[in-house]
């Protein structure tokens, strides 16, 4: 009786987050849309509005995400507070649910062991139950909370060791990031991936494949092109070479995480150069999905990071914390008959039901539910 009574309640109260994750979707995102074959979601980790237009100024030069047709915001806060970080604010962007900080793609309950083994589906984890391929890229650790988002369910985003074992008995096509001490090449080859630490590494790569990347990190954030490690740029345009072979489509998930980690320490060139860098990559999805046709590319951040502000007078801008603050973040999307509506304000976790849409899942079938086998 015990067993029934918590499967029913597992159940239910599953059922009740799914709904809870659909009240107010169709407030800023629209029912008329097309279904696209491929997505592709680009994740600017801490990018706000202000960092933004502060590459554009401190940089002097124009960038591809000014070029989409679609600019709108998202409100970014997690479960319960109006700050959240990249964990809950991933999962958002990844499942469709708002959760407690520090956890990676659980219902919000599920710390209190309320929905004992159901998770919510990720985008990622979607597309390929339907057939298509799926990637994650990032600039960050493939253990980081973002790619974690996707790839990932656990508790917090401080274990490791579980979120490298669950990436590694996954179905992905492709993580690639940089160093995780829980990565091995002999783990990876036992799981069916092969492990690439090199740019030419990743270049020689063929279809088919399953690939484990691990790449120098201090050369990836600072984006020098040295040690033979790839810019964010080339891992999406190698990642989107890999996954479009599928007929039935593919989800890729790009991150540009180290605006984020300039930030927290209020180095604006080193943030505005990591901007304009993920910018590069944003351009080349962007011509991917103008010759493909067949393509949509979303543009958004996790979280804002360091409330950059303008002082007009002195004509610069500056950082009013080291930490994540409650501002809407830039939502770019690559057309307009995906459901976006330029100028609106979306919730984070609105994205990524308006994106199952797109692919061919509708509102009823995401935020999905699975079983879990807890780590």
């Amino acid at each position: 009786m015990k067993v029934f009574l918590k499967k029913v309640f597992t159940f239910s109260l599953a059922m009740f987050l799914s709904l809870y994750c659909l009240i107010g979707l169709g407030n800023n995102v629209s029912d008329d849309y097309r279904e696209y074959k491929n997505v592709i979601l680009m994740i600017g980790d801490g990018m706000g509005p202000n960092i933004v237009a502060a590459t554009k100024n401190v940089r002097g030069i124009d960038l591809a995400l000014d070029t989409m047709p679609v600019e709108g915001r998202s409100d970014t806060r997690s479960f319960i507070l109006d700050q959240t970080d990249s964990a809950a604010g991933g999962s958002a962007l990844a499942c469709g649910v708002r959760i407690w900080a520090n956890s990676v793609a659980l219902f919000p309950f599920h710390v209190f062991e309320l929905t004992g083994e159901k998770v919510p589906v990720t985008l990622a984890e979607l597309a390929k139950a339907n057939g298509k391929s799926a990637g994650v890229v990032t600039t960050d650790k493939t253990s980081g909370a973002t790619p974690s988002s996707f790839t990932a369910h656990v508790l917090s985003r401080s274990m490791e060791k579980a979120i490298c074992s669950q990436q590694l008995k996954g179905d992905m096509d492709l993580i690639w990031g940089c160093k995780t001490d829980s990565i091995s090449k002999e783990k990876c080859e036992k799981n069916g991936f092969t492990l690439v630490e090199t740019a030419t590494e990743m270049e020689e790569l063929e279809s088919g494949s399953r690939s484990f990347a691990q790449f120098d990190f201090e050369e990836m954030k600072n984006c020098t092109g040295k040690k033979d490690t790839p810019s964010i740029r080339q891992m999406t345009a190698k990642a989107i070479d890999l996954l479009d072979d599928n007929e039935e489509g593919f989800f890729l998930m790009v991150e540009g995480a180290c605006i984020d980690k300039f930030s927290h320490s209020n180095m604006l060139m080193g943030a505005t150069m990591n901007v304009a860098e993920f910018d590069k990559a944003v351009q080349y999805a962007l011509d991917y999905a103008a010759a493909d046709g067949d393509t949509l590319v979303v543009v958004t951040a996790d979280h804002e990071t360091g409330g950059v502000q303008y002082n007009e007078a002195a004509d610069e801008y500056y950082y009013t914390s080291d930490s994540h603050t409650t501002a809407d973040v830039p939502l770019y999307v690559s057309a307009t008959d995906a459901g976006f509506t330029a100028g609106k304000v979306v919730e984070n976790r609105q994205i990524s039901v308006q994106i199952a849409r797109v692919m061919g899942y509708g509102a009823d079938k995401f935020p999905a539910v699975k079983g879990y086998t807890v780590e």
